[in-house]
C-alpha cells in the first residue's frame, strides 16, 4: 500500500511551508492531513514488515484538527506557526490525551494529569500531536528494543536498527508518519537515530527547552529536541519550543544566553559556499568489517 497524496499535497516527505501551503490555498485541511498520516501509520507501522515506530495514537486529533480547520474558516488565517503540523511525541514527554509509558510495559496504562510543556507549546502553535513513539525501556540503550512494544525497524532497510533511544521518533518521521517529532537526547539519543534514519536531529543545550514533564536521566544534560526531514522545519519547531519554564530552572540558562527571536529567520542557504570541510579519518569503521561499506559511500562523496 502506497499513500503518495492527499489532496494534492505529496504526504511522503512533505515539509512545514508545504502543508500550510496547501491549507492556505484551500487544497485541503487540517483534518484530511491527519486522515492521511493515519492511513500512512495503519499502512507501513502496522503491516509486514511493520515499523513497530508508534505505540499509541491520539484518539483526539480529529477533534483537534476540526478545531483548527474552523478557526481557518472563520478567521481566514492560520492559528499558529505550526497550524496543521502533524508532530509524533517520544513516550518519555508526558501527554495529558495519551498514556506515557517511558518505553515500558510496567507503565503501559500510566495517563499524566496535563502536558509537558514542550507538548503544550507545540499544540498552542497549532500542532496536532498525532501519538506516542516508541523507545527503549526509560531511555536507557541506543537500540530500538522496549519491553512494551519490541522492536523497532529503520524504514530504509526493515533488518537494521533505527537507532535509540529516540527509535519511533527517528523510524516515524523518516518514513513520513508525521511531519515532524519530537526526541531526547542525554547521551545521543537524538543523534544516532537522527544519523541513522537521515534526519536532522537538534540536541540542544540544555536549558533552551524546558524539560518539565520529561522523564530525566542526568539533570544537567537531558534535553527535548525536534527531529525533522529538514533543517527549516527542525529549526520552525525549535522556535516554538524554546523559552523559559519556571517548572524547569535550568531553562534560565536561556535566558542568559540571549536567545534570537527566531533561529529560523537566521537560516542562510548560501551559510557554507566557499566554507572547506574535512572529515576526521580515525573514527571510521574497520574497512574489513561493515564499516566498509559506509567508509565506501564516503569515499566516493569526498573531492
Amino acid at each position: 500500500m502506497t499513500i503518495q497524496h492527499d489532496q494534492g499535497v505529496p504526504m511522503v516527505e512533505a515539509t512545514i511551508t508545504d502543508l500550510q501551503t496547501a491549507i492556505c490555498a484551500g487544497t485541503t485541511d487540517v483534518g484530511r492531513i491527519v486522515g492521511a498520516y493515519r492511513r500512512r501509520i495503519e499502512a507501513f507501522d502496522r503491516s509486514g514488515p511493520a515499523l513497530n515506530a508508534v505505540v499509541t495514537q491520539n484518539p483526539d486529533a480529529e477533534a483537534d484538527a476540526a478545531r483548527l480547520d474552523r478557526h481557518f474558516a472563520e478567521h481566514g488565517e492560520l492559528a499558529g506557526p505550526l497550524h496543521g503540523v502533524a508532530v509524533l511525541v517520544k513516550d518519555n514527554i508526558e501527554t495529558e490525551q495519551m498514556p506515557t509509558s517511558f518505553g515500558s510495559e510496567v507503565f503501559a496504562e500510566y495517563r499524566p494529569h496535563r502536558d509537558a510543556t514542550a507538548v503544550a507549546r507545540l499544540r498552542a502553535a497549532g500542532a496536532i500531536v498525532l501519538g506516542k513513539t516508541a523507545m527503549p525501556d526509560f531511555a536507557t540503550s541506543w537500540w530500538g528494543y522496549s519491553s512494551r512494544s519490541g522492536e523497532t525497524r529503520n524504514p530504509y532497510d526493515p533488518s537494521r536498527d533505527p537507532g535509540g533511544s529516540s527509535s519511533g521518533t527517528g523510524a516515524s518521521v523518516a518514513a513520513s508518519l508525521a511531519t515532524v517529532g519530537l526526541g531526547t537526547d542525554c547521551g545521543g539519543s537524538i543523534r544516532l537515530p537522527a544519523s541513522f534514519d537521515n534526519l536532522v536531529g537538534v540536541r540542544c543545550t540544555p536549558g533552551m527547552i524546558s524539560r518539565e514533564g520529561l522523564a530525566q536521566l542526568v539533570f544537567h544534560q537531558d534535553t527535548i529536541g525536534p527531529m525533522a526531514r529538514s533543517v527549516e522545519d527542525a529549526a520552525r519547531v525549535f522556535d516554538v519550543l524554546v523559552g523559559y519554564d519556571a517548572g524547569d530552572p535550568l531553562t534560565a540558562a536561556c535566558v542568559a544566553a540571549r536567545a534570537p527571536a527566531s533561529y529560523a529567520a537566521l537560516l542562510d542557504a548560501d551559510a557554507l559556499a566557499g566554507a572547506r570541510l574535512g572529515l576526521v579519518t580515525s573514527p571510521l569503521g574497520d574497512p574489513g568489517d561493515e564499516g566498509g561499506a559506509v567508509n565506501a559511500v564516503l569515499d566516493e562523496a569526498l573531492p
